[in-house]
């Protein structure tokens, strides 16, 4: 047989395996095996025809042997969005059985840690939030841990951090109240209302005389019952 192949596959080849030369002779010599074995198949059945001896590997045969032979995780396509909702939704289900499956998807398909990592940072705030403010400093430390180590070593850290957001409570609250606040910013006619003048701040004495910060009362320094406080109702 006269095996070749196109430059389409080729270039296929050294993008998907992102330097990786095992990867990428593993996934040739898996599609020219099917290749060749799909040719003798059809060689056999078609008995009255003389029989090709050529066959050209194509871009869809590599990524066919590179599916067989590695994961194979497009970092700049529509997988590296659908692997990220995933580990996100997964998250949010608590499920963290699931969160560890396609956390392993995307870090040996080759991931950066480091992108895995801040979208945890965020995932911490707006789907955990106040219900564990805990999940925040180890989400942060998770980045951290990856940035000072770099992989394959962080791939633990990033697994427990995942686990922890898992099992953690989840909480929204924050983030609708912050959507609600923007939104009502949005809709707003006319110019926006100034700030209040007891809220203002006063390091002149005219401001002061004008009436900058007056009124104002330190929450933190107010007995529990004292109902005056501007923060309370």
């Amino acid at each position: 047989l006269q095996i070749s192949i196109e430059p389409e596959a080729i270039r296929s080849i050294a993008y998907l395996c992102d330097g990786d030369a095992r990867t990428a002779l593993n996934g040739l010599h898996l599609a020219i095996q099917a290749k060749v074995a799909e040719t003798k198949k059809a060689q056999n059945n078609n008995v009255h025809n003389t029989p090709s001896k050529k066959i050209v590997i194509k871009e869809v045969h590599i990524k066919e042997g590179l599916q067989r032979s590695h994961i194979l995780y497009d970092r700049a396509g529509e997988e590296h969005y659908n692997c990220i909702s995933a580990l996100h939704k997964t998250m949010r289900a608590s499920d963290e059985k699931s969160s560890l499956y396609w956390l392993a998807r995307m870090l040996e398909g080759g991931e950066d840690p480091l992108y895995v990592a801040r979208r945890l940072v965020r995932f911490a705030s707006e789907d955990v939030g106040l219900a564990d403010p805990l999940a925040l400093t180890q989400a942060v430390s998770a980045y951290q841990g990856c940035h000072f180590i770099g992989m394959p070593e962080c791939k633990v850290i990033l697994a427990q951090c995942v686990t922890y957001l898992s099992r953690a409570p989840k909480s929204v609250e924050v983030y609708m109240a912050y959507e609600a606040v923007k939104e009502s910013l949005r809709n707003h006619k006319g110019p926006l209302p100034p700030v209040p003048l007891h809220l203002r701040n006063a390091p002149t004495k005219l401001m002061k005389d004008l009436g900058y910060g007056k009124g104002y009362k330190h929450c933190s320094f107010s007995k529990p019952e004292d109902s005056s406080c501007p923060n309370k109702e």
